[in-house]
């Protein structure tokens, strides 16, 4: 019983994840500029990104609607694009929570200090 339900898990994870994909590109990373029809990004591995975005583009943070004017450079970000041809363009961007600088201390088990999490803890 416990194989067929581990089978059974695996392969709603597997059907889960390629219909999130949905033929989508994804661009993760930090925002290095805004224009009027593009974002750069800046990935965890250095390269630099610029997506285009449309009217049709969709911006939500944390679940909510935003407009693009609301991302600025520094916010951590990922976008769900359409490839065409070498230019992705924008389908959905996901802009992550905000950045709590000066906060400091353990809230239930969650380290927030703010050196980053460089600090090995005691």
């Amino acid at each position: 019983m416990k194989k067929v339900l581990a089978t059974l898990f695996t392969i709603v994870l597997m059907v889960s994840s390629a219909y999130a994909h949905n033929g989508m590109e994804h661009v993760m990373g930090t925002v290095a500029s805004v224009t009027d029809n593009s974002i750069t990004v800046t990935t965890k591995d250095g390269k630099s990104q610029t997506i285009a975005t449309t009217a049709d583009t969709k911006y939500t943070r944390m679940d909510k609607v935003i407009a693009m004017k609301d991302i600025k450079a520094g916010d951590q970000i990922v976008i769900h694009a359409t490839k065409k041809g070498d230019q992705l363009t924008a389908a959905e961007v996901k802009v992550g929570a905000m950045k709590m600088n000066g906060m400091s201390g353990d809230m239930g088990g969650m380290k927030m200090d703010h050196d980053n999490g460089t600090t090995p803890p005691k």
